[in-house]
Parts: C-alpha cells; sequence; structure tokens
C-alpha cells in the first residue's frame, strides 16, 4: 500500500514539474509577484509575382520586367513563429497608402483568416501562430491607366509589418517593382491669357517669319547686281 502510494506521489509531483516546466516558456514570474508572459516572435517574407518568370520573386527590376497600365500584380505575404512558445493576436498589415496614387486594391486570399482593407491599410488577423508553424496569404491590386500615371518608367515599393505584440513589430519586408507608360498627351482648347486663339498667334508667326525672308532674300539680290 505504502508503494502504491509513494509511486502516486511521485507520478503527481513528475507532473506537476513537468507542467511548470512546459508552461515557463510562456509565462515566468517577476519581482514582487505577478507573471510576465511572453509571446512568440516571428519573420515575414513578402513576394511579388512575376509574370514573365512564372514565380515569385522578392523584388522585380525594371530590366527584369516591367508592368504596365491597368496590369493586375499579385503579392504573396508569409509569416513564421520563429520562436517556441505560441503567437497571440498577431496582425499582419501591408501598406497599401505606398501604392494608392498607382494602383487600385481589388482583394485578398487569406483563407480562413480575417482580412480588412481600410484606410489604405490591408490588414490580416490571426488568433494563434503556433512554433515553427507558416502562414501564406495573398492579395491583389491593378495599376491605374496610362492616363493616371505618370509618363515613363516608375518604379515603387511596398512594405509590410507583422505585430506579435500590440504596438511591437516582430518583423517588416518590403517588395519593389516598376510600371512603364507612356503618358497621355494632353491638348487644350483654351485661348491664352493673352486673349488670342493659339492657332491664329502661330499663323501670325508664320506670315512674318516668311516676310523676313522675302526680305532679306530682296536684299540679297540688290547687293549682287
Amino acid at each position: 500500500m505504502k508503494k502504491i502510494i509513494s509511486s502516486l506521489l511521485l507520478a503527481t509531483a513528475f507532473l506537476l514539474v513537468t507542467l511548470n516546466v512546459a508552461s515557463a516558456r510562456d509565462c515566468h514570474t517577476v519581482y514582487g509577484g505577478g507573471e510576465v508572459c511572453e509571446n512568440g516572435d516571428l519573420s515575414l517574407d513578402k513576394k511579388i509575382f512575376n509574370p514573365k518568370a512564372n514565380e515569385y520573386w522578392d523584388n522585380i527590376a525594371a530590366s527584369s520586367y516591367t508592368f504596365a497600365p491597368e496590369q493586375e500584380v499579385k503579392f504573396r505575404l508569409r509569416i513564421k513563429n520563429v520562436s517556441d512558445v505560441k503567437t497571440n493576436k498577431v496582425r499582419l498589415i501591408d501598406d497599401f497608402a505606398r501604392l494608392v496614387d498607382y494602383m487600385f486594391y481589388l482583394g485578398a486570399d487569406g483563407k480562413e483568416y480575417p482580412v480588412e482593407f481600410k484606410d489604405n491599410e490591408l490588414k490580416f488577423i490571426f488568433d494563434t501562430v503556433d512554433p515553427d508553424e507558416e502562414i501564406t496569404v495573398y492579395f491583389t491590386a491593378r495599376f491605374k491607366g496610362k492616363n493616371e500615371l505618370p509618363a515613363g518608367t516608375t518604379c515603387i515599393t511596398n512594405k509590410a509589418k507583422v505585430y506579435s505584440r500590440p504596438d511591437d513589430v516582430s518583423d517588416s519586408d518590403y517588395a519593389s517593382f516598376c510600371v512603364k507608360s507612356d503618358g497621355a498627351a494632353i491638348i487644350t482648347e483654351s485661348t491664352p491669357d493673352t486673349g488670342f486663339d493659339l492657332s491664329t498667334v502661330l499663323l501670325l508667326e508664320a506670315v512674318a517669319l516668311a516676310g523676313v525672308g522675302a526680305f532679306a532674300l530682296g536684299k540679297s539680290k540688290k547687293f549682287s547686281k
């Protein structure tokens, strides 16, 4: 009987120690009482799809591929818990304010994860991310028309951040890419400030130049005689 009781006591003690060790990775007591719980750290990998290479790249230089007006652009965001503790209340935020002058947000594929697009921020919410767990989400945008883009080649950098704590950025990453637009020719029919019609001004200039040329030619003939 004593052996059974001793065995039970040892098993109970072992179980308590095991539970304490397991929970010690998450929380620990602090001086003066109380407990502080750790939250896991996260890494972030942001990529952009290169249609020419048919794969996601970290950055796409203009020499490799240049997007065109009204073309869709696909982005991939991958987070990973690189710690040995579970991470709670994770927020992944893409700063679309850097893109809004050039692109429209179309939508996101977050599977079962809540997605919110508000105030030019794209936000994914994850309740928990286990140690070594990876989560990948996607979103798509489209370039504006050539009338709304700067003429020539414009390169843009888009930034994303992942938070493992309310106000502490765990990691951030960028994706750079370029768009080329011929630009739109701006034709105005408004009259100049002088009140003259632009076509009339050009015609008068042409007549004046022709008169000067005729006068110079006449002088030349006179001197040559």
